[in-house]
């Protein structure tokens, strides 16, 4: 009772007193560094990928993760932002990009142990908007133009609140990078330049963009997101069609290629489809019950992997047509807050790696 009176005081005190203002120092994830920290690895994991012999992590506070051992030890690079990070690729052993909250876009050129900033979300809006309002005055009875202007017009006063999700270069010049309210950038000098390319996307809700896959035809892809939103992308045109054949409208987070050529989406309620025939027709994928499916990954002997988000693991050896539980020490059970999954990825021979709210995590595969 007497520390309450003596707190209760405190702030009748304070309340009394005239009002001054406080400038509390100022908080800005764009422009503080990532802090090194021993936890890392064991702290909220986003992503994992490996490229050539090294395996990379992303997480929150900048966390960038590299490992040269196969996953056993991880060491932390230099990074210039605090945002979280949500994907990585190395289309080069030594060119890399990484994207993340606020619109980040981050470059490496020494295989991921230093990066620089490249882009963020407050010059989405504000080179978007110049962008959009010289196309619009360079063609006046183009009706999309407008629309993109007071887009870009919401996105400055909105301020780098939107992030990036996926990023994928098909060379060390070309790439794209997608994420909320329908973000996708391309660049074509490695990211001296990155402009929006809204005007080339048949996205007309700006519908979050979660994933890509690659399509056995040349330069082709697809781009699954939320609501049902799956389009076909082009390099070669340079334009994202939608897929109107998709026979579910929840969302999709993930899509994987598998090795015959057919692809397969996972997404909200643990609803799984395949598609042989480039997105002509769909199949729902014979499986268990899990919680929402939110990455997946291919093997090198070809199996596909599938995680759900409360840390069920599912394994197909059939191209995706059919999913069965992966028997996995500590995994394997639905809603269990120790076991969530947000990421996976093929580790050393006969092992996965996954990540989560407590970092990574190796695990050996059934035979």
């Amino acid at each position: 009772m007497k520390v309450k009176a003596v707190v209760l005081a405190c702030a009748l005190a304070w309340v009394a007193m005239p009002w001054v203002a406080v400038s509390a120092p100022k908080y800005d994830v764009l422009t503080l560094p990532a802090v090194p920290s021993k936890l890392a690895s064991k702290s909220l994991i986003y992503s994992i990928s490996k490229f050539g012999d090294r395996y990379f992590a992303t997480g929150h506070h900048g966390h960038i993760l590299y490992s040269d051992d196969g996953g056993e030890s991880w060491q932390q690079a230099e990074v210039p932002v605090r945002s979280g990070i949500l994907d990585i690729t190395f289309p080069t052993p030594e060119l890399g990009w990484a994207v993340g909250h606020e619109g980040v876009i981050l470059h490496s050129t020494d295989g991921g142990k230093t990066w620089v900033k490249q882009y963020d979300g407050l010059r989405y809006g504000t080179e978007g908007l110049a962008y959009y309002q010289r196309l619009a005055a360079a063609e006046p009875d183009n009706a999309k133009y407008p629309l993109l202007v007071e887009e870009m017009e919401f996105a400055v006063s909105q301020g780098a609140d939107k992030p990036l999700f996926r990023v994928a270069f098909s060379d060390p010049n070309h790439g794209y990078a997608v994420g909320a309210y329908g973000m996708i950038l391309e660049t074509n000098d490695g990211g001296q330049n990155w402009l929006p390319v809204l005007e080339k996307v048949e996205n007309d809700a700006f519908n979050h963009v979660f994933d890509f896959a690659p399509l056995p035809q040349p330069g082709k892809f697809f781009l699954s997101g939320e609501a049902g939103l799956l389009m076909e992308g082009d390099i070669e045109q340079e334009v994202s069609k939608k897929v109107t054949t998709v026979p579910w409208e929840g969302s999709f987070f993930t899509i994987i290629d598998a090795a015959d050529g057919s692809v397969v989406m996972g997404g909200l309620r643990g609803r799984m489809f395949r598609s042989q025939d480039t997105g002509a027709t769909w199949t729902s994928v014979n499986k268990p019950p899990t919680s929402a499916i939110v990455d997946s990954t291919r093997l090198s002997d070809g199996r596909l992997i599938a995680a759900g988000i409360g840390g069920e693991l599912l394994m197909s050896t059939d191209n995706g047509v059919s999913f069965a539980s992966v028997p996995v020490t500590g995994h394997g059970q639905v809603y269990t807050s120790e076991g969530r999954i947000y990421a996976v990825a093929e580790g050393p021979p006969g092992t996965l790696l996954v990540g989560g709210p407590t970092g990574i995590s190796k695990l050996k595969l059934p035979q």
